[in-house]
């Protein structure tokens, strides 16, 4: 019988692996005050720990606040990190719902209770909670996010055996989030480096994979990762080489780096059983500036072997986006929307419109060529397949208020009154722009 991490006869299984983990985290955990002790220590140095409610980029300088208690402004006590600051904390870009160690002298300002990091040194990331990798319903970003802390851990130890049985099991079932992506796409985002990851970083992976390979010769995931290494490898180079270039503009190292990512790929064609071939594949031909009819013969074979991966279709609007004429990304998505057709041609058009937001910010609807009916008929459509979902209800309501569409932004509002998720809407205050401007009231964008 199969092994099994994310079956009722894993949890067993994953509880026997989690004993000495959870043992070393008893001894770790000390009890500290929480936030709310904390802020009423004014003018005094402390520790605390305590879990982080929202993270929210000022507006006026350059950094961010992390709030604690609750989102600004309702927050008991607020830390400010500065940009350069905040870039170095571990899990930056993730944080929301995280529990954090931090230290500093804690000072009344016209918002509240602050403490001001001066050094990451002063920040402590808790452990993450490893039996995510096992828990029945995982939601939203954050869970996302401590699912992917939950692998990383795992190959942190060399436990390949449980990464191998991770990854052959949800190759197995298309296990989703609550929201309907794919656990597998988050199964290999645990193995991205950023290009601001140390050298020493980047040296500890290439011999945790030559490991890796060394237990598990037949295995096609160590060969995905290795891949994954490559085109890392080959942005962290185009970082130090090209600047603000087009991505086929990386220098020589650079070059050979996706070279050798392609290379790997093309040597082991059985690996073509996981999606994840087509992504790294993709990957490499963004950086090599493929030609647009070879990469769209990439992107056809992908989908043909799993038409529903949505990262094979966020991935082909990137490459048009660096590459296209402009509104070209935007007809690939309606050219896709027809193609399925119904409403899950509208879904579809809505997670590739989506996965592009972060490069227009809040300005998806006015830069760019995407129609907002579409989408919401789409966000609909998501909402009916996966009615447990809040994460999908917020970003619904928060893409209503983006577009300026009072209507559904009434309606959408209602289910997520007494959750709204700070991944999505950042801070309270947005929050109660959205519900002014439903109730007509003139607002800022």
């Amino acid at each position: 019988m199969a092994l099994r991490l994310r079956g009722l006869a894993g949890l067993a299984i994953v509880n026997a692996l989690l004993v000495a983990a959870a043992i070393a985290l008893a001894q770790e955990n000390q009890k500290l005050p929480d936030a709310g002790t904390a802020a009423k220590q004014l003018y005094q140095n402390v520790i605390f720990e305590d879990v982080i409610k929202a993270v929210s980029k000022s507006k006026i300088h350059d950094g961010f606040y992390l709030s604690f208690g609750a989102p600004y402004p309702k927050q008991v006590l607020s830390v400010w990190a500065s940009n350069e600051t905040y870039h170095k904390l571990p899990g930056a870009g993730a944080l929301v719902g995280r529990t954090v160690r931090i230290r500093g002298l804690v000072d009344p300002t016209a918002s509240g209770p602050m403490i001001y990091l001066e050094s990451p040194a002063q920040f402590q990331l808790r452990r993450v909670d490893e039996a995510m990798i096992s828990k029945t319903e995982l939601e939203g970003k954050g869970d996302r996010h401590q699912f992917i802390m939950a692998i990383r851990y795992r190959l942190q130890r060399n436990d390949f055996d449980t990464i191998e049985i991770l990854g052959s099991e949800l190759h197995q079932s298309h296990e989703r989030f609550l929201d309907g992506t794919w656990m597998l796409d988050a199964f290999f985002g645990a193995f991205k480096l950023g290009a601001d990851r140390s050298n020493e970083t980047f040296e500890q992976r290439a011999r945790t994979i030559t490991d890796w390979k060394a237990r598990y010769p037949e295995s096609v995931l160590p060969i995905l990762v290795e891949a994954r290494f490559r085109v890392d490898l080959a942005w962290k180079w185009r970082a130090l080489e090209a600047g603000d270039k087009p991505p086929n503009e990386c220098g020589q190292h650079c070059e050979q780096e996706l070279a050798a990512a392609r290379q790997i790929l093309e040597a082991h064609p059985q690996a073509k059983t996981s999606p994840n071939y087509f992504v790294e594949m993709m990957g490499a031909a963004l950086g090599q500036g493929w030609k647009k009819e070879d990469y769209f013969r990439l992107f056809a074979e992908a989908v043909s072997r799993e038409p529903e991966y949505d990262r094979f279709y966020s991935a082909a609007a990137n490459y048009l986006r660096w590459y296209g004429k402009k509104g070209e990304w935007e007809a690939f998505a309606e050219e896709q929307r027809r193609k399925l057709g119904g409403p899950e041609g509208d879904a579809r058009y809505t997670r590739i419109a989506w996965s592009q937001e972060d490069e227009y910010r809040h300005h998806l609807f006015d830069r760019t060529a995407i129609s907002w009916p579409i989408m919401a008929a789409g966000f609909d459509a998501l909402i009916r397949q996966y009615p447990a979902s809040n994460y999908l209800k917020n970003a619904y309501a928060y893409f209503a208020w983006r577009a300026k569409d009072r209507a559904r932004l009434r309606t959408a509002r209602e289910p997520i009154k007494a959750h709204p998720d700070m991944d999505i809407w950042v801070n309270l205050e947005n929050v109660q722009f959205a519900e002014k401007f439903a109730a007509a009231e003139s607002v800022g964008a």
